[in-house]
């Protein structure tokens, strides 16, 4: 075998947000409902843990990294379903929107991310961006105004992109296939990758490099998302119970819990924009190993 059958994406991609997911449901699952600080308070993850060494599975580590693993892949899967479908509706591919200029504004914004008229594609958008709230509400409040979304779009200067364009044409030449239409969203750069990483061997650890990074990203992005909904919901429902029970500070603002909110979305919003920051990078490192290709 002259190859290492896992990859750095194993690990980064599948083992680690399997795992971070995993510790999270269990603690979760043995934590009784109640203020939003104990869900903070790492000395009850310690109790959780030491409950689990009742169980004799607990203590093998190939079971722990095996779970994980295969879990990894679900997770991984829904993060490219939510996330990953997110973020091309809403923005665009990076392979388009590196090499064309685009008007942003909320009405462009919405327009694109609800192009399509099934209504079947719009319920499934609208449960998508309320699984991403805590990036939804950043992106489509704040996005524009705060010019975020222009930061993410912005495309390559004109000779840049002028020049990748004309290698564009070449490789459809070369490989003897129609030239692409450059004003359309067609899957071109799909060919670009795979001639790239099959013909540039110098970019191959790079690009693996990137993928294996946005695709940890990706998963931490849909973790924290999730995990945000879950305490916004919890939350909801403790105050309602201790309007119930008629406690005293019932109805008083409880500021620890909007701080700690405002912590998670925060996070929650670097994980994404570290992911798409990745995501671009890996489309541009194709193309500009295209471009500078020798020969």
């Amino acid at each position: 075998m002259n190859k290492n059958p896992f990859s750095i994406y194993d690990f980064l991609g599948y083992l680690f947000p399997g795992l971070i997911f995993g510790v999270i449901m269990a603690f979760l699952w043995h934590l009784d409902r109640g203020p939003i600080q104990d869900y903070f308070d790492f000395s009850k993850y310690i109790d959780v843990f030491k409950k689990g060494k009742d169980y004799d599975w607990w203590e093998s580590t190939v079971f722990v990294i095996v779970s994980s693993y295969v879990l990894g892949h679900i997770v991984a899967y829904f993060s490219a379903s939510v996330v990953e479908y997110f973020t091309n509706h809403l923005f665009g591919y990076p392979s388009h929107y590196l090499l064309h200029e685009q008007e942003i504004s909320y009405r462009s914004i919405w327009n694109r991310y609800f192009e399509y008229p099934s209504m079947g594609n719009v319920f499934w958008r609208v449960v998508i961006s309320i699984i991403m709230l805590p990036v939804t509400l950043v992106m489509l409040v704040l996005g524009v105004k705060c010019s975020m979304i222009n930061f993410i779009v912005r495309p390559l200067d004109g000779y840049v992109r002028n020049s990748i364009l004309n290698k564009l044409n070449s490789l459809s030449d070369t490989l003897h296939l129609d030239n692409p239409d450059v004003n359309s969203n067609a899957d071109y750069h799909r060919i670009v990758m795979h001639y790239v990483y099959l013909n540039i061997p110098n970019c191959q650890r790079k690009i693996d490099n990137y993928v294996a990074m946005y695709g940890f990203l990706r998963a931490m992005t849909l973790i924290s998302c999730m995990l945000f909904d879950y305490l916004l919901i919890d939350q909801i429902l403790y105050s309602i119970d201790l309007i119930k029970s008629n406690e005293i500070d019932a109805c008083e603002i409880n500021r620890t819990a909007i701080l700690l909110f405002i912590v998670m979305l925060v996070i929650t919003n670097l994980l994404y924009m570290s992911f798409v920051k990745f995501y671009r990078r890996f489309t541009l490192e194709n193309y500009m190993a295209l471009l500078t290709e020798k020969g």
